[in-house]
């Protein structure tokens, strides 16, 4: 099963990474001001790689998202699947003698 952004979790791992990271840096930076002070300047060029890289290439550039599409038609075919079993085991099951 691929999960999925609207599964209805509390928080999304992006986030929560990203707290993470800020928790470590605020006790990086109550250890050593300086360590603290680099650890952030790392951070911060991290945040600028990705908003770059989303914005050129990811989720916050516009594009339709593939995945989402992908998800949508997994989900048809799972449903037709069902469907169709529902089907097929109501038929087979009205008579067990007749069974092959």
């Amino acid at each position: 099963m691929v999960a999925s952004s609207d599964d209805g979790a509390l928080l999304s791992p992006k986030w929560l990474v990203a707290g993470v990271a800020l928790a470590a840096d605020g006790l990086l930076m109550s250890y050593d001001l300086r360590l603290g002070i680099a650890a952030s300047a790392f951070l911060g060029v991290v945040l600028v790689m990705w908003l770059y890289l989303a914005l050129r290439y990811g989720s916050l550039s516009g594009a339709p998202s593939g995945r989402k599409a992908l998800l949508a038609q997994v989900r048809v075919r799972e449903d037709i699947r069902r469907d169709v079993a529902a089907r097929l085991g109501a038929q087979q099951s009205a008579d067990p003698a007749e069974r092959p």
